[in-house]
């Protein structure tokens, strides 16, 4: 487990978040990550998915919780270490939790993976109409390299966006 402190934007009257509390998921807290699921997807994985992930020696899936007594799960990843490449399989982050800081804590969560395994890449795919999740992966350094269509159904396209990594 490892906590880190994230800004995060505060309104008058409110606190700051506090850190973040990162854990590798197990299959107990599998009915609170496909509530999670369930919210951010139209198509959401089985709970059969994840526990397939969960079985994989390359594959890794961590939750984000809030570091304090309540421990409060505020979103999950699920990425691939092969070779000397990364990809991140699934993110998503609970609804309530979004434009707190969260979904930039596990996608460098995954680079510090990254790099420590001496990755020298970082990919995804985000649906083309994520916006949000788009602005926050250009904003960590991730560019365009190509589109899948129809990824996510019919008429529902994928980027593919990359980050390369520099050596250590």
């Amino acid at each position: 487990m490892s906590a880190v402190s994230l800004p995060r934007p505060t309104s008058p009257g409110s606190s700051a978040a506090p850190p973040i509390l990162f854990e590798q998921m197990v299959a107990a807290d599998l009915p609170h990550v496909l509530e999670i699921e369930r919210l951010a997807f139209p198509n959401p994985w089985t709970p059969g998915l994840f526990l397939h992930e969960l079985k994989l020696a390359f594959s890794r899936l961590f939750l984000a919780r809030t570091n304090n007594g309540a421990r409060r799960l505020l979103g999950y990843v699920c990425w691939w270490v092969v070779g000397d490449e990364v990809h991140i399989l699934n993110l998503a982050v609970h609804p309530d939790a979004r434009r707190s800081g969260s979904g930039r804590a596990l996608v460098q969560r995954v680079v510090d993976d990254a790099a420590a395994h001496g990755a020298v890449s970082v990919s995804l795919e985000v649906g083309r109409r994520n916006e949000a999740a788009a602005a926050l992966y250009r904003s960590m350094g991730f560019t365009q390299i190509g589109v899948r269509r129809n990824y996510y159904g019919e008429g529902e396209d994928a980027v593919i966006m990359e980050r390369r990594l520099g050596p250590s």
